[in-house]
């Protein structure tokens, strides 16, 4: 999927591209941006927890606004994200054809924290 020169949100509003449902992510927490050059770009939005880069090589730091590989792992809050998930998690919302669960379908949140149908695979993790 191609997402140059695209911005998306985390955090834990139900309007954020990705939507984290957990108390210590910020309603708004940080924010995604595919550079025109192929980098991507995480920004805090303020965060009350903020957001920590977790490299490859175990540094931890303290996101304002960072280039970031998809190697690297993201904690927002008490929630660590690797960004390979996240972008697999763009990659299906910015899917051109989106499947709805039945009516009556009963939804649960999976281990990497996308919402699934009971009983079904994962289609972020496939869990």
């Amino acid at each position: 999927m191609h997402h140059s020169d695209r911005k998306y949100t985390i955090g834990r509003a139900p309007t954020c591209d990705i939507v984290l449902a957990d108390e210590s992510v910020s309603r708004v927490h940080a924010e995604l941006e595919f550079l025109v050059d192929g980098k991507l770009l995480v920004t805090d939005c303020r965060s009350t927890q903020g957001t920590v880069l977790l490299r490859v090589g175990g540094a931890q730091i303290n996101v304002r606004q960072e280039l970031i590989s998809p190697q690297d792992a993201l904690r927002f809050g008490s929630v660590t994200m690797p960004v390979r998930e996240l972008l697999r998690a763009l990659d299906l919302k910015c899917s051109p054809v989106a499947v709805m669960p039945p009516a009556g379908a009963a939804l649960l949140r999976c281990a990497c924290g996308a919402v699934k149908v009971k009983n079904k695979r994962c289609e972020v993790c496939g869990a």
